[in-house]
């Protein structure tokens, strides 16, 4: 059977895509997102030994299923799960483009994993990604006109990222659209497949709402500018293609215009694609500006739309190429313009394969010394998951490790003489709601090392950063 040309193509493009991604995989050394990465990570490692880790809600359980086969490989294994995520919704993109008849389908491809941010995030271990592809296989889906098996597959998004509960109305809608009414009860397929499980494994027919971990901390996070995100187009989107993605908006509507006997469809396409980018912009800009839901204002977070982006960026392309009406020479050269410029993007804005960042630097010298002066044979509580990580010890025998101090209202106490305990800046004040000085001033704590970085940085809430290893004295 003779292959096309076509599909040839495509193989060339995911092939080099996929050996492009590895390589950086493979020779960085971290990844973006700090400690949240090592914390999915420690869950899907460990979901095996302790199965109720599956339904972890701050774990994203969908996410901790899907990647705990790869996260037995180790960190990196979970990298390469998202490369692989990353991948498949680029091709879902492009898919549906192709479906939708779009030109110059394949530069979605393109689009969707040189966008700065997404490209970024593909060598994580965060949630982003699956989110993603969830909500762009869900797209081609509904643009396929199989309805049902979308309605299925969206319904699964808030279990990949609970924000995505936010998508599900625009679905809602594009069934009524369609008068496809038998695909909407399916909309809660996800919720209630989970809910059960969570009812036989922890007697929680409801954990999902009453599990919820994101509810406040304002006070720890703080907000900030309601346009946060909006502002930070040029390390989520990168200029040409959120230039290009405004363009594809004012296409929308002008074919809109043009088109009467295809309003319908723009209209759909609006709903669904533009749609879902619009309302989780503004559902996290708001959350930011408020201060809820355990909003941080990280930006980190778009790259679960980025995608959709890709798209309305392609339509954008096609709509300079409609305008202009370039010839055919002048075409090729205007494509890879565009094609360096946007592979560029992310490398310019930031520094890949991934090195440690001054925290990591810092504690990945502190579990070396840890390390070499045999104090992992300890017990030991720590604050930083990164350390921990660096330590490879199993952060769930609470024989070995402990995560935070047992009381800290009572520094020490409970725990055992000669347990070592790591505190640094970022978490511990924090998050663990233990100044330095409650333990610099304590009897009950020798420091055996502090770590400070050549030339000084602050973290969150203003706090210089720096690490310290504490010993538990014999002081009762």
């Amino acid at each position: 059977m003779k292959i096309s040309l076509r599909v040839k193509a495509l193989f060339f493009i995911f092939t080099s895509l996929f050996i492009l991604f590895a390589l950086l995989v493979l020779y960085s050394e971290a990844a973006e997102g700090g400690a949240d990465n090592y914390a999915h990570y420690r869950l899907a490692r460990y979901a095996f030994r302790y199965p109720h880790f599956f339904l972890d809600h701050w774990g994203k359980p969908l996410f901790t299923i899907l990647s705990s086969p790869f996260a037995q490989f180790g960190f990196k294994g979970i990298q390469f799960f998202n490369v692989i995520a990353g991948l498949l919704t680029a091709f879902f993109a492009y898919l549906t483009v192709r479906k939708l008849e779009y030109t110059n389908t394949w530069l979605v491809i393109l689009f969707t994993c040189f966008t700065p941010v997404y490209f970024i995030l593909m060598l994580s271990g965060l949630t982003e990604i699956l989110f993603s592809l969830i909500l762009v296989f869900s797209i081609y889906l509904f643009f396929d006109k199989r309805f049902i098996a979308s309605s299925i597959v969206i319904s699964f998004i808030i279990l990949s990222r609970t924000e995505g509960i936010v998508i599900l109305p625009l679905f809602l809608a594009g069934f009524i659209l369609e008068k496809k009414y038998r695909a909407i009860p399916f909309l809660l397929s996800g919720f209630l497949i989970f809910s059960l499980l969570g009812f036989f494994i922890l007697d929680d027919f409801l954990w999902f709402i009453t599990q919820n971990p994101y509810s406040g901390a304002k006070e720890i996070y703080g907000t900030g500018k309601l346009t946060h995100f909006i502002n930070s187009t040029k390390l989520i989107n990168g200029i040409p293609l959120a230039t290009l993605a405004f363009i594809g908006i004012i296409s929308w509507i002008i074919d809109f215009i043009r088109y009467q006997k295809k309003r319908k469809q723009i209209t759909l396409e609006s709903l669904i694609i533009l749609g879902s980018y619009f309302i989780y912009l503004t559902a996290h800009s708001i959350a930011w500006w408020k201060g809820v839901g355990g909003s941080l204002g990280l930006i980190r977070v778009m790259a679960a739309v980025m995608p959709v982006a890709a798209i309305l960026s392609l339509r954008g392309f096609n709509l300079i190429f409609d305008l202009f009406k370039f010839k055919q020479i002048l075409q090729l050269v205007v494509k890879i313009v565009v094609i360096v410029f946007v592979i560029k993007l992310p490398f310019q804005i930031y520094k890949v394969p991934v090195k440690l960042d001054g925290r990591e630097e810092l504690i990945d010298q502190a579990a070396d010394w840890v390390k070499d002066n045999n104090l992992t044979e300890k017990k030991i509580y720590y604050y930083d998951l990164f350390f921990i990580h660096q330590l490879g010890v199993n952060p769930f025998d609470q024989n070995r490790c402990f995560e935070k101090i047992p009381d800290i209202s009572n520094p020490g106490l409970n725990m055992p003489e000669g347990s070592i305990l790591q505190w640094d800046a970022q978490f511990g004040p924090n998050e663990g709601q233990l100044p330095l000085d409650s333990l610099l001033q304590n009897p009950r704590f020798e420091i055996l090392k502090s770590f400070k970085p050549d030339e000084s940085f602050k973290v969150l809430n203003g706090y210089d950063y720096e690490v310290y290893i504490f010993q538990r004295t014999s002081f009762i």
